[in-house]
């Protein structure tokens, strides 16, 4: 009986079967005049995930914060975002700031920082374990997923997730906003992207994220965003929104939330299917 080749093994750390998600807004890869497509998904069913792959997308966001995803189900999501060949980032809540190491672990290639810019000590702690020393103090274990469950080369490893791991900082405060160039010097994240939604409460017009304050706000982060040459991205409902946006500079976008996506069509399917019963 012969024995499957060595060469033939797929990698079991993961390495090399997707580009780095970092990479695609390079400056190299920014020439192109392309972007990048994502969706915030609330719901806890991995399904869900791999439908946004089928779909064409290029990454999803598993929200921890807003939606009821907690570790077991980001991991489910994780899982099948390699399957179905889809970057997968987690956006995690104020209480699980903490878990971003387990996250990593499970193989995480990026976390989006909520409330970024606010100097608190959790957060600060949060950015920090994203990356191995001597770029931050994540915990070392060789025993996970990410890590090839010890029987991949860790070294190789370690310094490949810190080359590729995404930070996306999410820009939603009024006390952020006062002190942009001061937060964005710090270049404490790869990515930015302004949360219009926050930003909106923030200002004290919420629900309403094309007032005048709130697109002040937001014009300063990509403002701040491309003085440093770091990739901004922008939160839409509508694809509509997004040429705006990407004449502004906007390189990577996050579509709504799948339930508000689900919502939306069911509202319109159904309106649809009884105008035909009514003209029939």
């Amino acid at each position: 009986m012969l024995e499957k080749p060595i060469s033939a093994t797929p990698p079991c750390d993961g390495s090399g079967l997707m580009t780095p998600l970092i990479y695609s807004l390079s400056p190299q890869a920014a020439g192109s005049g392309n972007f990048l497509l994502g969706s915030f998904v609330f719901s806890t069913d991995a399904s869900i995930t791999e439908l946004y792959a089928c779909a064409g997308f290029d990454f999803v966001i598993i929200d921890m914060e807003h939606g009821l995803n907690d570790i077991a189900s980001t991991v489910a999501h994780l899982r099948a975002a390699r399957g179905a060949g889809i970057h997968a980032l987690v956006r995690p809540g104020a209480a699980n700031l903490a878990d971003l190491p387990r996250l990593l672990d499970a193989g995480c290639p990026g976390v989006m920082i909520p409330h970024f810019g606010l100097g608190d000590e959790a957060t600060r702690q949060a950015i920090r374990s994203v990356r191995y020393w001597p770029e931050g103090a994540r915990p070392t274990c060789t025993g996970v997923s990410a890590a090839g469950f010890g029987i991949a080369d860790f070294s190789a490893y370690v310094r490949r997730a810190n080359a590729e791991t995404l930070t996306i900082g999410l820009v939603e405060d009024r006390e952020c906003i006062e002190h942009l160039d001061d937060v964005m010097e710090k270049r404490e994240v790869n990515w930015i992207m302004p949360g219009p939604g926050d930003l909106a409460t923030a200002y004290g017009v919420p629900g309403q994220l094309r007032h005048p304050a709130v697109e002040n706000a937001v014009d300063r982060v990509f403002e701040a965003g491309e003085r440093i040459g770091t990739p901004i991205g922008m939160y839409v409902n509508d694809p509509k929104e997004i040429p705006r946006w990407y004449q502004k500079g906007a390189r990577f976008f996050v579509l709504s939330i799948d339930f508000k996506l689900l919502a939306k069509t069911l509202k319109e399917t159904g309106s649809l299917c009884r105008s035909a019963v009514h003209a029939a």
